[in-house]
């Protein structure tokens, strides 16, 4: 007869348990990181998507973040042709963990002009829980750098 006997399974189970059991506590470690990295790309991407739609529509876009809540958060807006006055198209928060460390954009706020440049270029920071940071820069033509 062809098979497993019971102790060959156990033994398989055990040693299974064993790798689970060193592999969980490495992967939480690297979490963190992770969830920045995750973070840094989306936010990257909303920009992209902001500079895409200004010059597709031929609108001013942009990405206004809060701080003042928790979790923090940004909202991708349209700015309507002639007002001050934004129309929020949608809003995201960062995951638990990541939050703004540092924002260098006039009054938290990166605007997209029709020919896909921004208003003024600047930077984000963003922090995890274990202090690592990630860079955001917009360059003056509308450019997205990611700089870890």
């Amino acid at each position: 007869m062809r098979g497993f006997t019971l102790a060959e399974f156990l033994i398989i189970v055990g040693i299974m348990a064993i790798l689970v059991g060193i592999g969980f506590p490495v992967f939480k470690n690297f979490q963190p990181g992770l969830r920045l990295s995750g973070e840094v790309r989306e936010l990257a991407s909303d920009f992209r998507l902001a500079e895409q739609l200004a010059v597709t529509e031929q609108i001013n876009y942009g990405i206004i973040f809060s701080t003042d809540t928790f979790p923090h958060q940004y909202q991708l807006v349209k700015y309507v042709q002639g007002q001050d006055v934004a129309e929020f198209l949608s809003k995201k928060e960062l995951p638990e963990g990541v939050s703004f460390s540092q924002i260098n954009f006039t009054s938290n706020q990166v605007i997209f002009n029709p020919y896909g440049a921004v208003k003024e270029r600047g930077s984000i920071v963003l922090i995890n829980s274990k202090n690592q940071t990630t860079t955001l820069e917009v360059g003056p033509a509308g450019f997205v750098k990611i700089i870890k």
